[in-house]
């Protein structure tokens, strides 16, 4: 067997799998099931503990969900996808770095969010970090840090809060003699404005985020004039995705999921 496979589940409203197999079913001229039998039919598709299918749509690395009207807009839904990239199945260096940051930020312990940060030099992790306290304090989600535990606003009251930012912990880690020229930083979340004037003054020449922060402009400004390149990181999209006539969106931590389109 070969480990390089992808799985990807199709589904629907059980409302419109009934109309559509209503309409196959009658242009066979055969009489359709009412939707009570139709979804007694489904139940046992899905949940059989023999036959049932989801065990293995569970575990489906890409899940559509099709409300497209038609064929032909399912289709061009598929196409827009890309379902044959070849980084579902191996990663390129920045999903590859980006993924680590994702990780590292599990680690978090900040009550207002959870970011993770990988400092690389020649595709070499330098060090990794991840916001919280200080060391030998109490962690944030156990009240360490009032400001984040209080509700304030994102960016606001910054000056009060004791977390350390997983950026300036991958700093403190590496130190300015390891960072030399060339080293990149992969953030999760785009730097802070307090983090990007420290980025700039240690020699980072890149600087990778993923999901975007209410700072974005302020970052890029001084990192532009400090030399230091930003950009914006999305990986092939996985999880769950819907499909309807020929627009997607998709639920994930990278772009906003609106569900009226869904309905």
């Amino acid at each position: 067997m070969r480990p390089y496979f992808l799985l990807v589940s199709v589904d629907a409203p059980v409302s419109l799998r009934w109309s559509r197999f209503s309409e196959r079913a009658w242009r066979r001229q055969l009489d359709p099931p009412d939707l009570e039998k139709f979804v007694l039919w489904n139940d046992k598709h899905l949940y059989d503990k023999d036959i049932g299918i989801t065990y293995m749509t569970d575990r489906a690395q890409l899940r559509l969900f099709n409300s497209s009207s038609s064929l032909h807009d399912f289709h061009s839904a598929l196409e827009e996808l890309d379902l044959a990239d070849e980084r579902r199945l191996r990663p390129g260096w920045d999903q590859y770095f980006m993924q680590l940051a994702s990780l590292a930020a599990q680690r978090s312990n900040c009550m207002k969010r959870r970011v993770g940060c990988v400092l690389v030099r020649g595709r070499r992790v330098m060090s990794t970090g991840y916001n919280g306290t200080p060391r030998n304090t109490k962690n944030c989600n156990e009240g360490g840090c009032p400001r984040c535990n209080c509700g304030e606003g994102g960016g606001a009251a910054l000056s009060t809060c004791l977390c350390i930012h997983a950026e300036e912990n991958a700093l403190l880690e590496a130190g300015r003699e390891r960072i030399g020229e060339g080293a990149t930083l992969y953030c999760n979340t785009c730097p802070c404005l307090t983090c990007s004037v420290k980025i700039a003054q240690l020699g980072i020449s890149e600087v990778v985020y993923s999901q975007s922060y209410n700072m974005d402009n302020e970052t890029a400004s001084i990192l532009k004039e400090a030399g230091v390149k930003l950009r914006q990181f999305l990986p092939p999209r996985n999880g769950l995705v819907y499909l309807q006539r020929s627009s997607i969106m998709i639920s994930n931590d990278h772009e906003v999921f609106n569900p009226e389109l869904a309905l």
